[in-house]
């Protein structure tokens, strides 16, 4: 034991270390009433207060707070949002949250950028994301453009054949193309249409 241990003094060449820190968890890792403590009781409630602003529903997604010691540049948290439901709305607008968060909690704390290490996201989202598989490598070098129509392409083919198994099942013909489901259309005068 040494003398700094015998007096509870934390010693200066602790190596890095990260401790999540969740609400459900308690301040096992950041004592009460120290700064660490209030820093993460205010990013949690701006996590809340931003979610609710922005209509996202509550469930969606859980702050952690993780506590690092770091020989460079002392001690300080990083923010961890966990994504516990999967919403492409969600991942499309992470970036825009993520900055939105971080001027919040720069606007209440200044000196955020001293203790603030970064934001990171997990995804812990079950089986609620249809995605299991990644796609054909072809899709990456596909325009993001090209990409959405093609999806659209696909979403719609998927539907007439959902169409065309219901109109079987009633017994009803199923059309060879999708148009072929509709008269073509023709315009009527108006006096047709009032007289």
């Amino acid at each position: 034991m040494n003398i700094r241990q015998l007096f509870g003094l934390k010693s200066r060449a602790k190596p890095l270390k990260a401790e999540p820190a969740s609400a459900a968890e308690g301040p096992a890792t950041i004592e009460d009433g120290s700064a660490n403590a209030l820093r993460r009781q205010l990013v949690q409630v701006l996590v809340r207060d931003s979610l609710r602003r922005h209509g996202i529903p509550a469930h969606w997604l859980d702050c952690q707070m993780l506590l690092v010691s770091s020989r460079s540049r002392g001690e300080g948290m990083y923010v961890r949002l966990v994504v516990k439901h999967w919403d492409m709305r969600l991942l499309t607008y992470a970036v825009a949250f993520e900055k939105s968060l971080r001027i919040d909690i720069t606007r209440f704390e200044p000196h955020a950028a001293q203790w603030l290490y970064g934001i990171s996201w997990q995804l812990e989202v079950g089986d609620s994301c249809p995605y299991l598989q990644l796609p054909d490598r072809s899709i990456w070098t596909l325009p993001p453009k090209h990409h959405a129509e093609s999806e659209l392409k696909q979403d719609l083919e998927r539907m007439f054949a959902i169409r065309d198994a219901d109109m079987l099942a009633r017994g009803a013909a199923a059309p060879t193309h999708p148009s072929g489901a509709y008269a073509k259309t023709e315009p009527q005068t108006l006096a047709k249409l009032y007289g």
